[in-house]
């Protein structure tokens, strides 16, 4: 093992200086905002355009936003890539892409996520496939709505990890904080300093995207005011804008909930004007049978007909698919250890174990 420190900066009284630390680290930062990108970029061709952006935002969400691990993937320095970024590069853009194109295949392979596919993933995936191709007015408003436990973020990540790195933004809506907070968090996905004043911010924000990029916002019903008030909710506001501006996709996901407000809330006015363009899904509150067929055979080749009704009747119970992909998983571990082919007895077991741990035995009448 090698013997070499490496050097910590420290203060005029010998001890370690926590800013020049900070300062030292933060230099390995990918520093470059969306907005930035988007004009330094635009002079290349859309596919290059893509690449690009798909490499920055590969950096900032798999590889730590470092930029030294980005260079690294790439094969190039950062002021290399900076310059490309810039639209200041003199060398040959198309041998720079070809770089990337190398990495995304490397990374198609590390991305995998043993994601299983089902006749609802499918659906949600083409809707949000059709809302980024849009047409010549651009990007298309959808709205993804559906219970908890049915596989709503899960999809919609997986889509945007494995399929559109850099063409889709993904934010998970904060709980509290208004517009700032929705403004920081979006400001952390596309790289804009979150500091700057609330209308600076806003401007750089809506300068990040286009008509070949999405916004997918998860969780959107906490958006919805709390309580009635005469003003309209500005985080919503801003989504609007932000399609008509720039042309984007936004894909909307949510809840009943936001549904029910949409639809016969006080505020249907106001989303009848937000939500009459949109297109919405919605995914049945109850997981269909074909679907849960699809999820066994993920984990067993001809799952049998009593394991995917065992499977259908868990699915419908509280915590749904959740709590069916956990079982799923120690059924699979059971069977693996007794060399057997996955079936409803190993599912049972694993369901009837995790049913006693939270059920009482009968009292002792004695």
């Amino acid at each position: 093992m090698s013997n070499t420190r490496i050097a910590t900066p420290q203060s005029e009284h010998g001890q370690p200086d926590n800013e020049a630390v900070e300062a030292a680290m933060s230099r390995d930062i990918i520093n470059v905002p969306d907005n930035v990108i988007q004009d330094g970029i635009r002079g290349y061709t859309d596919e290059q355009q893509d690449l690009l952006q798909w490499a920055v935002s590969y950096g900032r969400h798999e590889l730590g936003n470092s930029r030294e691990r980005l260079c690294k993937a790439i094969g190039c320095d950062w002021t290399t890539l900076t310059r490309v970024l810039n639209g200041k590069y003199e060398a040959s853009i198309e041998s720079f892409c070809d770089k990337i194109v190398e990495l995304q295949a490397v990374a198609a392979e590390s991305l995998e996520t043993g994601f299983v596919q089902t006749i609802v993933t499918r659906r949600i995936t083409e809707l949000l496939d059709y809302a980024l191709s849009g047409d010549l007015d651009g990007g298309k408003v959808v709205m993804l709505v559906g219970p908890t436990g049915r596989s709503k973020t899960e999809t919609v990540k997986h889509w945007c990890r494995q399929n559109n790195h850099g063409r889709s933004v993904y934010i998970d809506c904060p709980e509290s904080g208004g517009l700032t907070a929705f403004f920081r968090e979006l400001a952390k996905q596309t790289g804009v300093n979150p500091e700057r004043s609330t209308n600076d911010l806003r401007d750089r924000l809506i300068k990040s995207f286009n008509r070949r990029r999405i916004l997918v916002v998860d969780e959107v019903a906490r958006l919805l005011p709390s309580r009635r008030i005469s003003k309209i909710p500005v985080e919503l506001e801003f989504i609007r804008r932000l399609h008509d501006v720039r042309k984007c996709a936004v894909a909307l996901v949510a809840t009943p909930i936001f549904d029910h407000e949409m639809t016969s809330g006080w505020l249907q006015q106001y989303m009848e004007q937000l939500l009459g363009r949109c297109e919405p899904l919605f995914i049945p509150a109850d997981p269909r049978r074909d679907e849960i067929r699809d999820i066994c055979t993920a984990y067993t080749t001809r799952p049998s007909r009593e394991l995917i009704t065992l499977a259908h009747q868990i699915a419908k119970e509280k915590g749904r698919l959740r709590v069916l992909f956990d079982l799923m998983k120690k059924a699979g571990v059971v069977a693996r250890k007794r060399n057997e082919n996955l079936d409803a007895k190993h599912l049972d077991a694993a369901y009837q174990r995790r049913r006693n741990r939270t059920v009482w035995p009968e009292d002792d009448k004695g």
